[in-house]
């Protein structure tokens, strides 16, 4: 094999390595929310996190996006984002899920959530339509 040969090679496998990881990379997904709470109450919100390696979630980072990223995304940040909290849990089963928390009550009917979630892969920002209804 020639020089020029090996150097093609070389690249090619590099260049396969590299689509490898951004594919693997972009298996994470975060699913819908789960609302758990009423309208006037402090907020109870759950999301799913699928395809995430055991060994990532001690990495994980998970948080309500900045001002800068809703700007970024043409939407409104409210106030009462600056209550909500964002924790990555991990079940006994081995999955992990978000909680979507507040301690005050939140009494605006609609919320445009933001989320961003960060892993040793990558960072995802998943955007969720919160509808509260009043409490049965």
């Amino acid at each position: 094999m020639n020089q020029i040969t090996r150097k093609l090679l070389t690249r090619s496998v590099v260049a396969c390595s590299c689509a490898w990881v951004a594919i693997a990379a972009q298996a994470v997904a975060l699913g819908a929310i789960k609302i758990q709470s009423g309208l006037g109450q402090p907020l109870s919100a759950e999301v799913e996190v699928t395809s995430l390696e055991p060994d990532e979630f001690a990495r994980v980072v998970a948080r309500v996006a900045s001002p800068e990223e809703y700007e970024a995304a043409k939407l409104a940040y409210a106030p009462l984002l600056r209550q909500l909290r964002v924790a990555a849990e991990r079940r006994k089963d081995g999955t992990t899920l978000l909680k979507i928390t507040s301690h005050a009550p939140i009494n605006e009917p609609t919320v445009d959530l933001l989320v961003e979630f960060n892993w040793r892969g990558g960072r995802l920002l998943q955007r969720y339509s919160v509808l509260l209804d009043p409490p049965k």
